[in-house]
């Protein structure tokens, strides 16, 4: 067993790219999929819970820059193709979408900075990666405006893909995702705390869900047994790595008002994870599928919240590549191989030791455990 977990560490890189398109069902090299992502290194093998319901969550996704570069061949999967077998050993998938999807090109808010948009094909990506929800409470959701938005949850419903955090007035921007599992219903919401007031939505008008902690709050003042709720929440100082103290007071205060899990993006770096008795804040993911040739761009975060029912079992940290390339077209995105993963995950480390929180490493991810019986059983 020990060589093939050494075969598996030094062609990590060959494996992501060689593997087969979605719609084929022949397993790339003959190995289970459940084996390409179990590593043996020298901090133990990854953790394996299969009876868990795993939800994962992937940070801001755009298309433009150098993500398109990428896209312009033949396969416009071809970026992105390490995700497919990777993303489906887990139950339900959702990004923070951070741009339009559009039909074509329509006049730009000359407002802003930084305008970005997607194409109508860009859902394919998202649709052959399973993904099933996507957040668009953020900065960029309004970046062509009303019929940018209408069009942009069109495509999303044609394509199927649930949304959340954006609509044509506030009710319906506040509607949640819902996704069960058994006799569990998980409901995910999601805000901006970033962008202008013109942005956001209004009574009767379109826009993002404004971030509002007494909104969030009575959201979910009805909460029945058997239902779990998640935050989504774009807020925090890009490129900054340690979250700010308002963030980490609403975070207490929703955490003990009933949401078992916030998750947190905007800076474009990860930040730290902190656990309260009630549940468990990622504060940033970074970036997941993100186009920006910005240098302080590297290694980001994926999590996967393991759930026994609605009971909160542990997160998984699993560290994705989100740098760009310097040659035009040389973006590729993909799970970091063992070794660097622990490396990079022992910085990582300090981000969530600096909130009180503990981040185990073993086979190249990393742990939070929430049930402290479990975390006895599991621990490496």
């Amino acid at each position: 067993m020990k060589l093939r977990f050494f075969f598996l560490v030094f062609l990590f890189p060959i494996l992501v790219f060689a593997l087969d398109q979605p719609e084929t069902q022949e397993e790339p090299l003959g190995l289970p999929k459940s084996f390409l992502y179990q590593f043996q290194t020298e901090t133990g093998e990854s953790i394996q819970y299969p009876s868990s319901t795993k939800l994962w969550f992937g940070g801001d996704v755009m298309f433009n820059w150098g993500v398109r570069d990428a896209m312009r061949s033949d396969d416009v999967f071809f970026p992105f193709r390490s995700f497919f077998y990777f993303l489906d050993q887990f139950d339900f998938r959702f990004i923070n979408l951070e741009t339009p999807v559009l039909h074509k090109t329509p006049t730009a808010d000359q407002r802003k900075s930084y305008v970005f948009y997607g194409e109508r094909r860009d859902l394919t990506v998202l649709r052959s990666l399973g993904i099933d929800g996507v957040f668009l409470g953020n900065n960029h959701t309004m970046d062509f405006g009303e019929n940018g938005l209408l069009e942009t949850l069109s495509l999303l419903d044609e394509f199927q893909i649930f949304h959340t955090g954006a609509g044509k007035n506030t009710d319906l921007a506040l509607q949640p995702i819902i996704v069960k599992k058994g006799n569990t219903e998980f409901r995910l919401f999601s805000f901006s705390d970033t962008g202008e007031t013109r942005l956001f939505s209004g009574t009767n008008s379109p826009g993002a869900a404004y971030f509002r902690v007494a909104t969030a709050e009575k959201l979910i003042k009805k909460t029945k047994p058997n239902q779990v709720n998640v935050l989504s929440v774009h807020w925090g100082v890009e490129y900054n790595p340690t979250p700010m103290d308002t963030e980490r007071n609403a975070a207490k205060y929703l955490i003990n008002a009933g949401y078992k899990v916030i998750i947190g993006h905007h800076p474009h770096v990860p930040q730290g994870i902190e656990v309260f008795p009630k549940g468990i804040v990622v504060y940033s993911l970074g970036n997941f599928f993100f186009g920006s040739k910005n240098q302080y761009l590297k290694h980001n975060v994926s999590v996967v919240t393991h759930f026994d029912g609605d009971k909160l079992l542990f997160v998984e940290v699993i560290p994705v590549f989100g740098k760009h390339q310097s040659l035009p077209g040389d973006h590729y995105f993909f799970p970091l191989g063992p070794k660097e993963a622990e490396s990079f995950l022992k910085e990582y480390a300090i981000l969530c030791k600096q909130l009180g929180t503990d981040l185990v490493i073993s086979g190249g991810r990393g742990y939070v455990f929430f049930d402290k019986e479990l975390k006895a059983k599991l621990k490496p």
